[in-house]
């Protein structure tokens, strides 16, 4: 019993902080600020709901149907492991050194949202907050989970949780600008890229121990 809660101790400490650092929601308040400007006063009020409604499902059904892609494909969870802490690591190396990164919005993503009049689904749904890098972290955690109903009930609740922040950073992204200022959203944005880096290796590290010894219970 107690090796199982200290299992699911360390599973949701891990749900919560990959997911959080990967959706970055205060890195997300310049560019929300940036897509909505222009937009008239009611309009903009009722971007941040819409938009975390429709980034919660994406995520979430993106999670559920990649695990199945994952089995359908016969792709193991070790191989996984391995590749998506290689992916998210790079993606941190990026939010440490302050790069764009694409795991968020490509360039072409970028300039093809200028001429959208509502930017809720795109581009601040997908792919501001449900980007290719939190998909992959979120199909990893329910991979990992191994259809237990308490991991998988973790990983829901870390996803909306995550959601439910960047919701209230968008509603007041202006009072948060003002607040902590451009710099302060960067550093932010850098002190989660060395959170996700280490999480990365320990997926890996996950990864390569569960190839080499299969009978090893793989977790964060």
């Amino acid at each position: 019993m107690g090796r199982a809660m200290a299992s699911l101790f360390h599973f949701t400490a891990a749900a919560v902080a990959t997911i959080f650092t990967m959706v970055d929601p205060f890195g997300l308040v310049p560019m929300y600020l940036a897509a909505v400007a222009g937009m008239p006063a009611p309009m903009r009020g009722r971007v941040p709901f819409k938009a975390s409604i429709v980034a919660g499902i994406v995520v979430l059904l993106s999670g559920v149907a990649g695990r199945e892609v994952l089995h359908l494909l016969g792709i193991t969870l070790p191989a996984f492991s391995i590749s998506g802490g290689a992916l998210l690591f790079l993606v941190a190396l990026d939010m440490i050194f302050g790069r764009p990164t694409g795991a968020r919005e490509t360039e072409l993503e970028r300039s093809e949202a200028v001429t959208r009049t509502d930017p809720s689904v795109f581009p601040i749904a997908f792919p501001m907050i449900a980007g290719p890098g939190s998909i992959l972290t979120v199909i990893l955690l329910v991979e990992l989970a191994k259809g237990e109903p308490l991991k998988l009930a973790v990983v829901i609740g870390a996803l909306t949780l995550a959601i439910a922040t960047c919701y209230l950073t968008m509603l007041f992204a202006e009072r948060l600008m003002r607040l902590a200022g451009q710099t302060g959203m960067h550093v932010l944005t850098r002190l989660s890229g060395v959170v996700l880096a280490a999480l990365a290796v320990q997926f890996v590290l996950n990864g390569i121990t569960g190839y080499l010894h299969p009978d090893v219970m793989l977790t964060p």
